[in-house]
C-alpha cells in the first residue's frame, strides 16, 4: 500500500476551509500553555500555535481525544468556542502528562 503524507495547510488552504477563521488565530492562551517538549518545554501564546502542536503531534500518532481537540481548534469561531478548545487541550495534555505549569518564564 502507498502511503501519501499530506503538506501542511498554507495560508490559501486555510482560507479555502470554510470552518477555519482566520481572525481567531492570533486569539491569546492566558496563560500559555506550557508543555513538556525536547531540548526545551515549549509554549503555546495563541489558538493557532495550538493548532499546529496539535497538528504536529498527530502525525506522530495519537490517538482520537487528539483529533477531536484538533477538530475544535480548527473550527473555533468566536471567543466563547476559543476558551473551551483551550480548556480542552489543556485537560489532553494533562491527562498525557505533557503540561507544565507556567513559571512566566520565556
Amino acid at each position: 500500500m502507498i502511503s501519501i503524507e499530506r503538506p501542511l495547510a498554507s495560508g490559501a488552504d486555510k482560507r479555502l476551509n470554510s470552518r477555519h477563521n482566520n481572525r481567531m488565530d492570533d486569539f491569546p492562551i492566558t496563560p500559555p500553555i506550557v508543555i513538556k517538549d525536547t531540548p526545551k518545554p515549549r509554549r503555546l501564546t495563541t489558538i493557532e500555535e495550538a493548532r499546529d502542536y496539535v497538528g504536529e503531534a498527530m502525525r506522530l500518532g495519537r490517538p482520537e481525544p487528539w483529533r477531536e481537540v484538533w477538530h475544535r481548534l480548527k473550527s473555533v469561531a468566536d471567543e466563547e468556542a476559543a476558551i473551551e478548545a483551550i480548556g480542552d487541550l489543556r485537560e489532553l495534555l494533562e491527562e498525557e502528562d505533557l503540561l507544565l505549569p507556567d513559571r512566566g518564564t520565556r
